[in-house]
């Protein structure tokens, strides 16, 4: 199986491209809490009148300096209430994965318990996929998570 998610050169150019985006929210506007990846950000402020005024800063300097527009999406949020954001529940002191994604993963592996005991998928296929999702899960506090989703998690052959 092989997956592929979009073209690497239109990541990087957004990269590029809008990384005059981020100055201009770090440096003019200071704010202190942003993420992004690729059109996607996150910005974490102190109040919702800060957010309706940076929001609408931000629609004049995309317009006038990058001739680009906000989309439908666009929207703000109570900081308690967390961010969905590239597979992560974000606050303003901690991230932790969605439960969408731990669900997954847990189904992932009970599939892979079954597949692999049948002889039907490789164990390097195995290795990639966990190690993938687990350089995801790194970026937030997952520790206790990842130790409790590998420490039942046991591959055997259908002869052992």
């Amino acid at each position: 199986m092989e997956y592929q998610y979009g073209n690497y050169t239109s990541q990087i150019y957004a990269n590029i491209y809008l990384n005059e985006l981020d100055s201009f929210i770090k440096e003019k506007l200071k704010v202190k809490y942003l993420v992004r990846y690729m059109d996607d950000f996150v910005l974490l402020l102190e109040s919702k009148g800060q957010a309706k005024e940076y929001l609408e800063r931000i629609r004049i300097f995309l317009r006038e300096k990058l001739k680009l527009e906000l989309n439908a999406k666009t929207a703000y949020f109570r900081a308690k209430q967390g961010v969905n954001f590239c597979g992560f529940r974000i606050w303003k002191t901690h991230r932790l994965l969605r439960e969408q994604s731990k669900k997954k993963m847990k189904r992932k592996l009970k599939n892979f318990e079954k597949l692999y005991k049948e002889d039907r998928v490789e164990l390097k296929y195995i290795v990639m996929c966990i190690n993938s999702w687990l350089g995801h899960a790194k970026h937030c506090n997952s520790y206790n998570l990842v130790r409790k989703m590998l420490g039942s998690f046991v591959l055997r052959k259908n002869d052992c």
